[in-house]
């Protein structure tokens, strides 16, 4: 995870490395299942400000002794804020700078010169993962667009219709009432009323006129 340097930062870091270890386990399961966990903490400023090292690991370990408890959990935080590798400086930097470089300049990059770059095989595995992807994810956002193009275009069809069906409505309401010598109505008497209303009023004022006829 990439964080942003604010107090309690490393209190935080603390426990989301022990959800990540015991979010292993369900009730009842054996504390052998257990993995080892790794939480690594990209952080955007500097952390440790009595050291220039950008990778920091920490381990349960006995001060007096020196004895760690292996295979539990290990915290490695990244001072991205310390490191200003330029990509002339590939050729002879080690992996973790090679990923470091990777992750802050990736996006800056087509696929193709990526793998030119970084020859090591978990960042070229990297590279392609996240071109894929990004394809995936375009070809979403194409399809959706075309869906959304197709609804608003169907929704321009149904309101157009709709429309011409309310302003039809409206003059056979009105000419019925000319008819049946009521007050024709206004604009301002129409508004608001669905389709369905106006379709009830027409009825109603058929009805009166047969009512009538047959009287």
């Amino acid at each position: 995870m990439q964080l942003s340097i604010f107090s309690g930062l490393i209190h935080r870091i603390v426990f989301h490395g022990c959800e990540i270890y015991t979010d292993q386990l369900r009730s009842g399961d054996d504390y052998a299942l257990l993995k080892p966990a790794y939480s690594i903490c990209l952080l955007d400023g500097v952390l440790w400000h009595d050291s220039k090292k950008v990778h920091h690991a920490f381990q349960f370990t006995d001060q007096e002794s020196g004895r760690t408890l292996n295979d539990t959990l290990e915290i490695h935080t990244i001072e991205l804020g310390r490191y200003h590798l330029e990509e002339k400086d590939l050729v002879t930097a080690s992996f973790l700078e090679c990923w470091l470089y990777w992750l802050l300049h990736a996006h800056e990059y087509e696929p193709e010169e990526l793998l030119r770059l970084f020859p090591q095989e978990a960042i070229r595995l990297a590279t392609q993962t996240i071109t894929q992807i990004a394809e995936v994810t375009e070809d979403k956002a194409m399809y959706d667009g075309r869906e959304k193009a197709i609804r608003d275009r169907q929704w321009e069809l149904n309101a157009s219709r709709n429309e011409g069906l309310i302003a039809g409505k409206i003059e056979l309401i009105r000419m019925l009432q000319e008819i049946l010598s009521l007050p024709i109505s206004t604009d301002s008497d129409f508004e608001g009323k669905t389709l369905e209303q106006l379709q009830s009023q027409t009825a109603d004022l058929q009805e009166r006129l047969r009512n009538r006829r047959v009287s």
